[in-house]
């Protein structure tokens, strides 16, 4: 196998006493603890029921099975770490290897939501858990070598093959199998699967690897063509973090395996997409969660050290209160290379955050802070991937909280990925600071879109029209205007003929009239002309069973302007 420095790093000894001893590595180590006691200690092996799995065909929901195959993937990768920073503690060991059996005894790693139906014949589907696991246990092989027993290798190399290797260089048109989905993607999907399994080539199978190299070329160039060149990950910050970090470790892992032949890093787009995350914080961790993200918003601790290893003068690594380490779904390899990429100069001076204003033209999303907010807003079409009906939404937040906000992602089931998709509240316009007009919600599809969108002179001004599909709406103009401590809004708007428009504006937390023309929500106040009346307030439940509450104007026929001043 040709010398990869990541692998051969987490093969070391030395490293993992330095991880035992050394401070930098103390919150891992105690959330490693943690992780030991909930998920381990004293807790039985539980079978993946199949009443669970069964439930996602019967009435879409996804959690019960899910609950169970992520708690095995969290026990897997804390009792694996554990067992290299503590190699005296057979307890570890043991564990790790109970839970490589389960798991290799597992009828499919493909989570339900990605088994088309329930009475499949081939239950070797790739999708992205199944890939995951099979790059998983690669390297846990490749790391702790003879310190597993025999079977347990064996047991490794025979699923990894049946599972992951036939199933990729059988699947049509290499071979009689079916096509992979997910290679004709340009998301998070293609980064992540062809990463893993690449990874467990490697690692596995290296004397494969030249056969099969221009495939995995192929489809990480796919993954890229999915950027603009402004680098935005239209799918929202979380999967940034995802798919752009199993991205970063197959190309690290390639350039090494290549010996520098394949080396992604010296793009300049990825780059450009390695400076996504920085700027979508807002203030503290609060962050922009257009799309299906979160409003809470933590750097991977790994990912973010290695690239700003790669470009000192542009990677920008914040606070360590803002990282993370490990994620719910148990991803080994990212939570491995936080350990194995932490740089220790790194951690110790993290950079404040800068009043900056970030416009992105070709995604047509502005990020601005200044001292006093964070503000986030998008044109944009309403087509994307893990699309919300959102064009013209935008986020205002003080002191570590979204005060108007953007939901983010909703509850995933199987309604969520279908036609019902914007029956549901975070996907659709109604739950957004976006206009309702005659009534209408803005529809979904790449030609439901912003035009003439610009960012010049401190002001950025998109036209939402044409994401409401009414011919008689001839323009809905909104703009928005800075100062270093507010920003005022102003919506213009001209009708063939005569007809209704509510200003909506969406926070969750509970608003306050605080008078004529006054409106308190938290830290925020927001002013505008009392001739706009007062506005009706009420409360919605979204699918995560977060309430939220619509601030809604009714303007009379004739009103072509309004303007609201957020400070």
């Amino acid at each position: 196998m040709k010398t990869m420095q990541t692998i051969e790093k987490a093969k070391n000894p030395a490293f993992w006493q330095d991880v035992r001893e050394k401070e930098v590595y103390r919150v891992l180590r105690e959330e490693l603890a943690t992780l030991w006691k909930t998920e381990c200690e004293d807790k039985p092996i539980v079978a993946l029921p199949y009443s669970r799995f069964r439930e996602y065909f019967i009435n879409g929901n996804r959690g019960g099975y899910q609950n169970y195959y992520y708690v095995r993937r969290r026990a897997l990768s804390a009792c694996a770490l554990l067992a290299m920073i503590y190699p005296e503690e057979e307890r570890y060991l043991v564990r790790l290897m109970d839970e490589i059996y389960a798991i290799c005894d597992e009828y499919t790693w493909c989570l339900p939501a990605h088994y088309d139906r329930l009475e499949r014949k081939d239950c070797h589907r790739i999708d992205l858990f199944a890939a995951e696991t099979g790059f998983a246990l690669a390297e846990i092989d490749a790391m702790l070598g003879d310190r597993l027993e025999p079977l347990i290798r064996q047991r490794i190399r025979q699923e990894v093959e049946r599972r992951i290797v036939l199933p990729y260089t059988k699947s049509a048109p290499y071979g009689e199998g079916e096509a992979l989905w997910w290679e004709q993607w340009q998301n998070n999907w293609i980064a992540v699967c062809t990463a893993s399994v690449a990874g467990a080539f490697m690692l596995l199978y290296p004397e494969l690897v030249p056969t099969w190299q221009n495939r995995f070329d192929a489809a990480m160039e796919q993954y890229l063509q999915g950027f603009r060149e402004d680098g935005i990950c239209e799918e929202g910050s979380a999967y940034w973090d995802y798919g752009f970090g199993f991205f970063v470790v197959y190309a690290d892992m390639v350039r090494d395996f290549s010996n520098g032949e394949i080396d992604y890093f010296k793009r300049e787009k990825v780059k450009t997409i390695a400076m996504f995350l920085q700027k979508m914080f807002l203030t503290e961790n609060c962050g922009v969660s257009f799309a299906d993200s979160g409003s809470k918003l933590l750097y991977r601790l790994g990912t973010a050290h290695y690239l700003k290893n790669e470009y000192p003068d542009d990677v920008v690594v914040y606070s360590p209160k803002y990282s993370q380490r490990y994620d719910g779904c148990g991803r080994f390899c990212l939570h491995l290379r936080s350990a194995l990429w932490l740089d220790e100069k790194i951690y110790n001076s993290g950079e404040a955050f800068p009043s900056a204003a970030y416009y992105a033209k070709e995604t047509q999303w502005l990020v601005k802070r200044t001292v006093s907010y964070g503000f986030a807003a998008k044109g944009g079409n309403n087509g994307e991937f893990h699309n919300h009906n959102d064009v013209g939404s935008f986020i205002f937040a003080k002191n570590g909280r979204q005060l108007l906000a953007d939901l983010g992602s909703g509850t995933y089931s199987k309604q969520y990925f279908s036609a019902e998709r914007y029956t549901i509240a975070e996907c659709s316009s109604r739950s957004h600071s976006v206009p309702i007009v005659n009534g209408q919600l803005q529809r979904n599809g790449k030609e439901y879109c912003a035009c003439n969108t610009s960012f010049e002179n401190e002001v950025f001004s998109t036209d939402l029209a044409q994401a409401y599909g009414l011919p008689q709406l001839r323009s809905l103009r909104r703009s928005f205007r800075f100062e270093e401590d507010a920003v005022i809004l102003t919506d213009q708007f001209a009708y063939e003929e005569e007809g209704t428009l509510t200003e909506r504006f969406v926070t969750t937390l509970a608003p306050h009239i605080a008078g004529a023309g006054r409106l308190e929500i938290g830290d925020a106040l927001l002013t505008y002309d009392p001739s706009f009346g007062t506005p009706c307030i009420h409360s919605e439940l979204g699918s995560t069973g977060r309430t939220y509450y619509c601030i809604d104007f009714e303007l009379d026929k004739g009103v072509s302007t309004f303007s609201m001043r957020m400070e």
